[in-house]
């Protein structure tokens, strides 16, 4: 019987090397509330592939704390608009020696849209998305498409807390959470 032990070779990689969002201005809050979700992945097998997440810089005041294991970015402080936020975030293997890398999270907080009372138009009446066990962390499974707005539109994911923090919306594609093109959900 031979064994064969994966080596840690590969360090942590952040889809992102900068994450740029624009967050409508919030008040405290009792419960702390998901900000947004950064995502790494690690080449490695078993044990030396397992992540762990930390704020490294940024947060000297204390404002923000970020689930280990999820990567969700969470506060309960109130941010005004106007404000600036960075955030250095770690992202440590769980190999020996173990490896890590750095992203960091921009988050700029901005007025809160008025509502508009024009309604968003969807490309289809409603959408369906199969995941399976076997698909990979942070796989496109989806992506919404509405029909083209004269003005910014906000998304949110609702429901329970677990959903909110296995889905997120793609930087890229969303452009700063902002879109006329659709959304692509990831999980």
């Amino acid at each position: 019987m031979v064994s064969v032990f994966d080596e840690n070779d590969n360090r942590p990689t952040f889809h992102e090397k900068i994450y740029q969002v624009r967050l409508p201005e919030r008040e405290r809050r009792k419960k702390a509330e998901p900000i947004y979700r950064v995502v790494a992945y690690d080449q490695d097998d078993g044990p030396n592939s397992d992540l762990s997440y930390s704020i490294v810089d940024g947060n000297e005041d204390g404002k923000f704390f970020i689930d280990p294991k999820t990567a969700v970015v969470s506060s309960r402080k109130a941010f005004a608009a106007g404000s600036y936020d960075i955030l250095t975030i770690k992202a440590s293997d769980n190999g020996r020696p173990q490896k890590s890398s750095t992203a960091r999270l921009h988050i700029e907080w901005i007025r809160r849209p008025t509502p508009s009372s024009v309604p968003l138009v969807f490309d289809e009446p409603f959408y369906n998305f199969t995941i399976t066990e076997n698909d990979n962390v942070a796989e496109i499974v989806g992506v919404v498409s509405l029909l083209k707005s004269p003005f910014p539109v906000w998304f949110d994911i609702a429901g329970a807390r677990p959903f909110h923090e296995m889905f997120y919306l793609l930087q890229s594609t969303c452009f700063k959470n902002c879109s006329s093109k659709g959304i692509c959900f990831h999980f």
